[in-house]
């Protein structure tokens, strides 16, 4: 899975320097009276490792709210077949516009946006886990509190704050993909506890799900889109 990594980087996005470090200030005043303004750094890792960012899912749980989908009961696709009804679809096809600004102002790829999407909510804006995370993108409430989603049933506001809190792990994991999509669902926490995906059979199917959902609208949304300019399909960074 982890020749996943080459479509990450550690970039500064809209999100801000999730992975960097902030410049601080303090003011002391020496012997001679002189006053002196430094700068200090606080420890990069500190916005992402706080513990409002709760992802999607439970170690032990490999189903999201999507696979509670009476709709899908049954019925067992390839990837290609599920990306290709999923884009004819209505309900996926009104939040195209969102998906794609979104995917631009946080230098994602689209196809990962809507990857994560499918998988944790088969595109349905009303979605509720058993762990109660909500909505397209499914934010836990402390995370929708985190990345400022006042209202996580609004697909818009939910859509932007699912791919915030993609750069945020972006960031964070030095692009890895795989790191990326563990941390979606089990949290940042988790993924630097463990040094990798946590050992959890839940976490590895999620990881899987979503690359295979990944790689499919890759190959439909460049098919599609042959010959148009379209959004970053890389996580490369801003020049």
């Amino acid at each position: 899975m982890r020749a996943a990594a080459w479509c990450l980087g550690i970039v500064m996005a809209a999100a801000g320097r999730a992975g960097a470090a902030e410049p601080s200030y303090r003011r002391y005043t020496d012997p001679q009276g002189v006053v002196h303004v430094t700068a200090s750094r606080r420890a990069a890792e500190a916005p992402v490792s706080t513990p409002g960012l709760q992802g999607s899912g439970e170690a032990e749980l490999p189903d999201t709210a999507a696979a509670a989908d009476p709709r899908l009961a049954g019925r067992a696709q390839n990837a290609a077949t599920e990306v290709a009804e999923a884009l004819a679809d209505e309900r996926s096809r009104r939040y195209e516009t969102t998906i794609r600004s979104a995917a631009r102002l946080y230098q994602l790829p689209e196809s990962l946006l809507r990857a994560v999407i499918h998988t944790e909510s088969n595109y349905n804006p009303n979605a509720v886990s058993r762990t109660n995370a909500m909505g397209l993108t499914q934010l836990m409430p402390s995370t929708a509190r985190f990345l400022g989603v006042g209202q996580p049933f609004e697909p818009r506001q939910n859509i932007y704050g699912g791919a915030k809190f993609l750069r945020l792990l972006a960031n964070r994991f030095g692009g890895d993909m795989v790191l990326v999509l563990a941390g979606y669902f089990s949290g940042a926490g988790a993924v630097q506890k463990y040094g990798g995906v946590p050992p959890h059979p839940g976490v590895r199917a999620y990881v899987k799900a979503v690359l295979r959902r990944f790689y499919a609208y890759e190959r439909e949304l460049q098919r599609r889109d042959a010959g148009n300019t379209g959004p970053s399909r890389d996580i490369a960074g801003l020049p």
